[in-house]
């Protein structure tokens, strides 16, 4: 039986790299919560050619990282807040630490043919600073993988409505960033374009996994019954295609 691992709800960089045990524990079996939520490996496959250069941003433990691995991409690089890596042969990737929040991604200008980053904007201070840093690194014309939390999930809805709070970012979730419709297209989407966009297995949103045996059946029975949409799907990814030049500010009279 898996174990729930420990959430704090806010900490800073420099917290979580003093206190990285308080982040999140090893998953003992599995890919921990973020390959199995935000993380949707097929999309790599289809849009990253094994020869292309990849940047992975928010590795974690690494279970991404360790399935691309083995998926034959070698040119493979990581940033993350501090090296978390747990798994045989993690000496071979390309690390560097880094605060996604202010900091310069250590790459020049057009390194990139795909980068990724799923279930990681929702834990930063500034994600504005780093999609623009994803774009600077990124090819024109690459492509970057990029999956949340789903706001517009109906528990989301039901939850605002009637208690002025999104389940995902309730006082005891991590979470500290929404990024809804709007903010997404009047920012990422000045960067990069919309090509594609996938929502992940239905589900109950919840901080963690319900404890209570009728809501772990709810859940079960949804996975099964709801479809994969914006009112039931649990995470949203999005192919974004990165753009030449980015759009200039539009002013609205």
């Amino acid at each position: 039986m898996k174990t729930e691992p420990k959430v704090y709800p806010y900490m800073t960089v420099e917290e979580m790299r003093i206190r990285k045990d308080l982040v999140e524990d090893i998953p003992k079996e599995g890919g921990g919560t973020r390959f199995e939520g935000s993380t949707i490996p097929e999309l790599a496959l289809e849009y990253f050619k094994r020869d292309q250069k990849i940047l992975e941003c928010g590795s974690v433990f690494g279970a991404f990282t360790k399935y691309m691995r083995d998926q034959g991409y070698k040119d493979y690089h990581v940033l993350d807040f501090a090296n978390m890596l747990h798994f045989a042969g993690k000496e071979e990737v390309t690390f560097h630490e880094i605060d996604f929040n202010t900091e310069k991604m250590p790459y020049p200008d057009k390194s990139f043919d795909g980068v990724t980053a799923w279930g990681v904007a929702e834990h930063m201070e500034n994600p504005f600073h780093f999609v623009r840093e994803v774009w600077r690194v990124t090819k024109p014309g690459g492509v970057f993988l990029f999956s949340l939390p789903n706001v517009h999930h109906l528990s989301s809805r039901l939850g605002f409505l009637f208690h002025g709070v999104f389940p995902r970012w309730n006082l005891k979730s991590n979470h500290i960033t929404i990024l809804p419709n709007g903010v997404i297209e009047k920012t990422i989407f000045r960067y990069f374009e919309l090509e594609k966009t996938v929502y992940t297995k239905p589900g109950t949103i919840t901080t963690r996994k319900p404890k209570w045996p009728l809501r772990r059946i709810f859940d079960r029975i949804s996975e099964k019954t709801f479809p994969s949409n914006a009112l039931f799907g649990n995470y949203v990814g999005y192919v974004l295609r990165r753009k030449d030049k980015y759009d200039p500010p539009v002013y609205s009279r």
